[in-house]
């Protein structure tokens, strides 16, 4: 009698876990139908995301070209990062990019992301989609920037000449008039400012590179010098602007300034590199006004490098051009100027551009100065994608 009256309620309590399993069922299928619907929505959401921020970034890097192409390129990186083909989507994605400004005036970019998902489950329960949305916001403060182009005659050899104008044109774009402001000096035997620092720069600085002449020295430190009157120069910069130098060169610093056993002079013109090359020989000396040959037998010269000698010869003159410029680097930095440095050609002292632009791949890098970058452009032909990667890359740091 106890085994049956046992057997009895074990039959009992398997019909009731029986009975709650298939009450039950239907809500346990439910939150399983949500947990993947709303799975796949959460993908959706990542993508839509990644997408939203990849276009924003893109449109404020490109805004100096304008709106309607700043549209469009943010448009194409939509199509790359978010899979439109994908068999989830109920219906066509969508972006919008909408322009306004800060309470700086300094430009804003708003994307808005849509998509609509098809459902598996929950449409049993009259939901056959599910939409997602994201939005991402990007801004950059205003840049004050010095852009200090090399115009010795070694352009001439090594097709730089020719390439320097549209490289330069390219690299404009990327900064918007009204906004930024801008300002270009070039260097040979002596530097000049072409283009003074404006918020109207891109007319003015493409006529100028067009009309350069490339002839003489390598007076990089004179072009810094200009480029750190130059920035400085601003009067009243917005409080969240950031300032910029961009330093090309095809070849070693090579001309130093000092008041010589002759006066005032400008001199080297060659470095070892360039001489073995043929391109220059010998030391020169230069009128500081306007680069014109002057007559001077010095035989010693002010190093400034501690590991120099004084005499006159192009070796040590160059290690000390290069020696100035780095040093003049960092008080600009310590002015708050981030340097950039672009290289040409196999005549270059990458190790030195390196250290004049505090990049941190230099054995010389000091991580609490401003950071830069130094490029390379092995030939003409690689010299405006080298420019559009600097560009790129300094906007790339200043977009939020």
């Amino acid at each position: 009698m106890h085994l049956i009256r046992g057997l009895n309620a074990a039959g009992k309590e398997s019909g009731q876990i029986l009975l709650w399993f298939a009450l039950l069922l239907p809500l346990l299928l439910l939150f399983v139908g949500l947990g993947i619907d709303f799975g796949f929505g959460f993908l959706t959401k990542t993508e839509l995301a990644k997408a939203s921020d990849a276009v924003s970034l893109a449109v404020m890097r490109n805004l100096g070209q304008g709106e309607s192409t700043a549209t469009s390129i943010g448009q194409s990186m939509f199509a790359l990062n978010y899979n439109a083909n994908s068999k989830l989507n109920a219906s066509a994605p969508t972006l919008s990019i909408a322009y306004s400004s800060d309470s700086y005036g300094d430009p804003v970019v708003n994307v808005a992301t849509s998509a609509k998902i098809n459902t598996f489950f929950i449409r049993l329960a009259g939901f056959k989609t599910l939409t997602v949305n994201d939005s991402s916001q990007a801004t950059r403060p205003p840049v004050i920037l010095s852009l200090v182009l090399d115009k010795s005659g070694s352009m001439n050899d090594n097709g730089g000449a020719t390439a320097l104008p549209s490289s330069v044109t390219d690299f404009l774009g990327y900064f918007i008039n009204g906004t930024d402001r801008l300002g270009e000096i070039s260097f040979s035997s002596i530097a000049t400012q072409d283009v003074a620092i404006s918020q109207t720069f891109q007319a003015p600085i493409k006529a100028s590179v067009n009309s350069l002449s490339f002839a003489g020295a390598t007076y990089a430190q004179g072009g810094l010098l200009d480029a750190q009157t130059q920035v400085q120069s601003v009067s009243s910069p917005p409080p969240n602007a950031v300032k910029v130098v961009v330093f090309f060169t095809d070849g070693w610093a090579n001309t130093n300034q000092d008041t010589l056993s002759c006066g005032l002079v400008n001199y080297g013109g060659c470095s070892p590199v360039e001489q073995a090359v043929g391109w220059c020989s010998g030391v020169s000396y230069m009128s500081p006004t306007n680069g014109n040959p002057v007559s001077c037998k010095a035989s010693t010269f002010p190093a400034q490098d501690p590991g120099l000698s004084n005499s006159i010869n192009i070796s040590d003159i160059s290690t000390d051009a290069k020696y100035r410029a780095v040093q003049l680097a960092d008080t600009m930095r310590a002015q708050g100027t981030t340097i950039y440095s672009i290289g040409l050609g196999d005549k270059i002292d990458e190790t030195y551009l390196q250290e004049l632009a505090n990049d941190p791949a230099s054995d010389q890098y000091n991580p609490s100065e401003p950071s830069g970058i130094a490029a390379f452009a092995p030939t003409a032909s690689d010299l405006d994608t080298v420019f559009q990667t600097v560009a790129s890359k300094i906007l790339l740091r200043l977009t939020q």
